[in-house]
């Protein structure tokens, strides 16, 4: 037996059999169940009435329900093999974030709230595992634990964020806890196996942090070697080495696996982001003094989004329980602490040398804070004892509760109940009026001068709600300030549809493109390729315009009764069968002009319907050539119906087929 395996007994001796016993092993998993609900439900709760759900779902987390709804459809079209493969010949930016939202959306459908309420697993993990670090605490002690732990702002985050940087840090930070533990000498396999486990899931929840957590897993081991040789002068240098190296690769070998092989993709993900001066300006906060800098991830907005102002309530409590436990001259509480400490400190530090900012970045050092206050609060009640031990840990952690009184904005979502209506309805207005108009649902391609409340992924997002087998091609300038190399790419592209907007309307707000936005929108008001089918409001007073290439057709999607033989977005369609059906979209009542170029049978007559009346009609002319139609109608707000009827068995052949809206030149 070595040393630690017979502290570890001791210890367990001291603490009583109590802690053991068959009612604990009942009480601490519905401790933990319930306080992972009941944080859940609040969290939840908070971001349905003013968090990330109570906007439309924005630029991060709406990737990752993207990829999860195409890997639904993927299965239920091909089948669990070919998920597989598209995991094996794929890269992923997001690998667990990804399958995650796919497994939210088969268990409960594609709802807006099914991988958020998915989180409610990795706070599972979080709460057991500091169930975990006070297993010979007492039951109220562990109680109030808990509460310590879902008082911080990061843990509800864990709920109501969909990011891999989460889901990297927390599996990093436990990585290390469980590592840590262990003696680097005669450690239990199994237990290797577990803690290096932790850490290929943090570098597979997000394989573009790579450099992160490999440091995060070279520094850990390498404080378990400075240890358990140098500092505990036990100089095996070969055998700590190779134990060193073992360690090493149990925490690496399976993100190996799948990252190796796409390395490339990695690193220059990370090189543009982190170390290319010329494009990492995107991510860079210029604003940042050196002091904001240094302390931007304790007391700036990174510190906020950890630990709201707890941090120094935190800090007490982590310095007290060293104190105590080298008081009571437990060297081994003692030291696991501080090992930790220090592990939590180059959490800290990677994130504020870097460049980028962002307040997820630092999650590591938020996750190991946290396990340090759990570790000071069974410190601190196993020095006082008793009902004193319980009553100062439950005092402490109701002051974490209610000691936080910040509240940070969610970025990237409007910030008011109105500009949230106007997201909500700005959304549902183009996602209704892109289906309604485009005649293409396989080839559509859409592309916006700017992004915000809307962008290219949300759009899709919410399209894909309602038809997840749906594949356009949605793009943005969202980086490009020069309005030509924007119109270049709108025209070299052939954009079936433009939405472009006024400078500051209150959507759009991304300060890189928004230089071209109203150049961008006057040249396509002035180009006859282009045509304007609805216009609209934002928050600002400031329009939103959505134009469509005109083409041979367009204004209009076939409901029944046309086919296109060819698949080009001009080529000529196809009807047999005595009707032609199709629909347009109009969001408020205006004027049109429908023009109809068809050729069919000699001499046959084809009417036209608007909306069930009968608005005009065409004679074929007798040698064969198309007949022409340009006629004014009516269409009313929202879905409008337009037939063609001809004598049933002919063929009819659609050379164009335009629906113009008659909307305005703005003033």
């Amino acid at each position: 037996m070595n040393e630690d395996a017979a502290i570890e007994l001791h210890r367990r001796a001291a603490a009583g059999f109590q802690a053991y016993s068959p009612d604990r092993r009942i009480a601490v998993p519905l401790m933990v169940v319930t306080a992972a609900l009941l944080l859940a439900a609040a969290a939840m709760s908070r971001s349905f009435y003013d968090g990330r759900m109570a906007s439309p779902i924005t630029h991060n987390d709406v990737n990752y329900f993207i990829i999860g709804i195409h890997d639904v459809v993927l299965l239920r079209t091909h089948g669990f093999f070919a998920v597989v493969d598209d995991l094996v010949h794929n890269s992923s930016h997001a690998l667990i974030n990804s399958y995650q939202a796919m497994l939210a959306y088969l268990m409960f459908g594609i709802t807006d709230w099914a991988p958020y309420a998915s989180n409610i697993a990795y706070v599972l993990i979080l709460l057991g595992v500091a169930a975990y670090l006070l297993r010979d605490c007492s039951l109220p002690v562990l109680a109030a634990a808990m509460v310590a732990v879902i008082s911080m702002p990061l843990t509800s985050h864990t709920v109501v964020e969909f990011a891999p940087e989460l889901v990297c840090s927390l599996f990093t930070a436990l990585g290390a806890v469980l590592l840590l533990r262990l003696p680097l000498f005669g450690a239990r396999l199994s237990a290797r196996v577990v803690a290096g486990l932790c850490f290929c899931l943090g570098f597979l929840a997000h394989p573009s942090a790579f450099a992160f957590t490999l440091i995060a897993v070279l520094g850990t081991v390498g404080l378990m070697f400075l240890r358990d040789t140098l500092l505990a002068s036990k100089y095996r240098i070969r055998a700590a080495i190779g134990q060193s190296l073992l360690n090493l690769v149990l925490a690496t070998w399976l993100a190996a696996l799948y990252m190796i092989p796409r390395f490339d993709i990695y690193w220059q993900y990370f090189y543009r982001t982190t170390l290319n001066s010329d494009t990492r300006w995107r991510w860079v906060d210029a604003s940042l003094s050196l002091r904001q800098h240094l302390g931007f991830y304790l007391f700036g907005s990174g510190g906020e989004y950890l630990f709201g102002n707890r941090l120094w309530i935190c800090a007490a409590i982590v310095g007290a329980g060293i104190t105590v436990a080298l008081w009571r001259d437990d060297r081994r509480l003692a030291a696991r602490q501080i090992e930790l400490l220090l592990i939590a400190t180059l959490f800290w530090l990677v994130p504020t040398l870097s460049p980028v900012k962002a307040p997820f970045f630092a999650a590591a050092f938020g996750y190991a804070v946290i396990f340090l206050t759990v570790m000071g609060l069974g410190s601190i009640s196993q020095m006082l004892r008793g009902t004193l031990g319980t009553v100062a840990a439950s005092s402490i952690a109701v002051l974490l509760l209610v000691s936080d009184t910040t509240h940070q904005a969610v970025p990237n979502t409007p910030q008011t109940s109105t500009d949230r209506q106007f997201a909500f309805d700005a959304i549902e207005r183009l996602k209704t009026v892109l289906f309604g108009n485009a005649t293409e649902y396989g080839h559509t391609k859409v592309y916006l001068t700017n992004i915000g409340a809307y962008a290219e992924n949300i759009l899709l997002y919410y399209m894909l709600k309602v038809d997840p087998t749906l594949h356009w091609n949605l793009e943005s300038g969202v980086v490009v300030s020069d309005p030509q190399e924007q119109i270049n790419s709108i025209h070299s592209g052939h954009e079936d549809f433009v939405i472009a907007g006024h400078f500051d309307n209150g959507f759009t707000y991304s300060e890189w493109a928004e230089l071209a936005e109203e150049p961008v929108l006057a040249a396509i008001s002035h180009d006859p390729g282009y045509m304007p089918i609805d216009r609209f409001y934002g928050p600002n007073g400031r329009t939103v315009t959505v134009f469509q290439r005109r083409g041979s057709f367009a204004g209009w999607h076939a409901v029944s009764g046309i086919v296109n033989p060819s698949g080009e977005a001009d080529g000529a369609r196809v009807s047999t069968g005595g009707v032609a059906y199709l629909r347009t979209y109009a969001a408020r009542a205006v004027g049109a002009e429908l023009q109809i170029e068809c050729a069919g049978p000699p001499g046959q007559t084809v009417a036209v319907l608007v909306n069930q009346q009968k608005v005009g009609e065409m004679s074929l002319p007798a040698d064969g050539g198309p007949a022409l139609l340009t006629q004014p109608i009516a269409l009313s707000a929202g879905s409008n119906d337009v037939v063609l009827q001809y004598p049933t068995g002919a063929k009819l052949t659609l050379r164009r087929l335009l629906i113009v809206p008659q909307i305005p030149a703005e003033g």
